[in-house]
């Protein structure tokens, strides 16, 4: 059966043996195709495992600073409505703690200056808040990207000038 004219066109589908065909008609149909899609898969998957952690970890880092801006946020403003100092620190802290409850940032650190609460009513002033935490990179294992990123922000907030203060 074999000749140099050999071809399904010189022998129909009847006069070949089955088990012949079918060998004939896999082979010509996968050809060197086979296995094609296994190295297309593991050439393609770790580059869309990896773009996926690089997204996450951009997330993880906006979500974080802006939790930390907000928390900065309401700590100043705390601080502002206090009527003393040490009031003023006390409760920016302790309300700037209570907004990074439940956040990703760890190892918060919450700075409130509220020195200008000193001054005579009348005289405007404001308070600051400053946020320090850490982001916790090392559970996504992107090769290059650092396993803890520290984020600070700092806000303000003015005075009412007109309002009672203490020492």
């Amino acid at each position: 059966m074999k000749g140099p004219f050999y071809t399904k066109a010189l022998y129909p589908r009847h006069c070949l043996k089955p088990v012949w065909y079918r060998e004939l008609r896999q082979s010509r149909r996968h050809g060197r195709h086979r296995g094609s899609v296994a190295v297309e898969a593991a050439l393609i998957l770790p580059a869309l495992l990896m773009i996926a952690a690089v997204a996450t970890g951009g997330w993880r880092m906006s979500e974080v600073k802006a939790d930390a801006q907000s928390s900065a946020q309401v700590a100043a403003r705390a601080a502002s409505v206090a009527s003393s100092v040490g009031e003023g620190i006390a409760v920016g802290q302790r309300v700037g703690l209570a907004e990074l409850s439940g956040t990703r940032c760890s190892k918060p650190a919450i700075t409130v200056d509220a020195s200008d609460l000193a001054r005579p009513v009348g005289s405007s002033g404001m308070t600051s808040a400053q946020v320090r935490c850490t982001v916790r990179l090392s559970d996504l294992l992107i090769p290059g990207m650092p396993g803890v990123v520290h984020v600070e922000s700092m806000a303000h907030s003015t005075l009412d000038s007109h309002r009672e203060r203490y020492s």
